[in-house]
């Protein structure tokens, strides 16, 4: 039978709320994982797409000066923007800007000098490298896969998160 309606009742009930919120459920237990995936690829990408801009503006300045820019603190400008020591040959800016901040959070650190053993032998070797601290795990693995374990090691790895360095040049 069918029920009829007075015109004063209005709203719906209460099974038809439970189905609604159910389906809505449903359809955020689908797309929020994937957007959180979305969102953690854009951010290798990006500290991708950073590493290649600063590799190729470290290269520049090599061509142009003649040495590497020098061993820098986080978050500071190797001379890839500015002159930094008045550079002779130094034709930059090489970079619009240093980034404050990696993807994550953390830092961006240029090396210059014999930190890591690239090549596997024993002994350090004098290097060229991009470090990013506070990078989670699984964006590490997914930096190696994309990039070649040939030029990316980790170091200070704790259950969530590592240091990446990627390689510029080993002198």
């Amino acid at each position: 039978m069918l029920k009829q309606v007075c015109k004063g009742e209005k709203g719906f009930t209460l099974v038809e709320l439970l189905v609604v919120i159910a389906i809505i459920g449903i359809l955020a237990a689908i797309i929020v994982p994937n957007a959180f995936k979305a969102i953690e690829k854009g951010k290798v990408a990006t500290a991708e797409a950073d590493y290649k801009a600063i590799k190729a503006a470290a290269l520049n300045y090599y061509t142009d000066v003649g040495e590497w820019p020098e061993h820098q603190s986080a978050n500071s400008d190797p001379g890839l923007t500015t002159n930094v020591g008045n550079k002779p040959g130094w034709n930059g800016p090489y970079l619009e800007r240093w980034k404050d901040k990696n993807p994550w959070g953390g830092d961006y650190k240029f090396q210059n000098g014999p930190y890591i053993d690239w090549d596997g032998q024993s002994g350090n070797d004098a290097a060229v490298y991009l470090k990013l601290t506070g990078v989670p795990l699984s964006a590490a693995n997914k930096i190696v896969s994309d990039l070649s374990d040939s030029v990316v090691e980790f170091t200070n790895q704790t259950s969530t998160t590592t240091e990446v360095n990627i390689l510029i040049a080993v002198k």
